[in-house]
């Protein structure tokens, strides 16, 4: 699953979602559909990995961060794909 070798303390490793990127302009309607299907993808994150300490959340738990814990999370590349790590705590909700 990870091309690593092991996550260390209480960090998870979540999904990046993927903005779509668009050659032509969108009227009103149109983004705000976007930015709203946007919005669930950024609100259902799914967790890719988890460090050795954590307990509350396992890979592929689809989890709530607040927007203050995304702006803050760090960017890294796992598994081939764009990943956010973050702490356990930053974790809201689990679903």
């Amino acid at each position: 699953m990870a091309d690593y070798k092991k996550l260390r303390g209480r960090r998870i490793l979540v999904t990046k979602p993927v903005a779509k990127e668009h050659a032509f302009e969108l009227d009103a309607t149109t983004k705000a559909s976007i930015e709203a299907e946007m919005m669930v993808k950024w609100t259902n994150l799914e967790v890719y990995a988890v460090g050795e300490d954590v307990t509350e959340v396992a890979p592929g738990d689809l989890v709530y961060l607040s927007t203050y814990s995304i702006q803050q999370a760090e960017i890294v590349e796992v598994g081939g794909a764009l990943r956010l790590m973050l702490q356990e705590g930053d974790v809201s909700i689990i679903w």
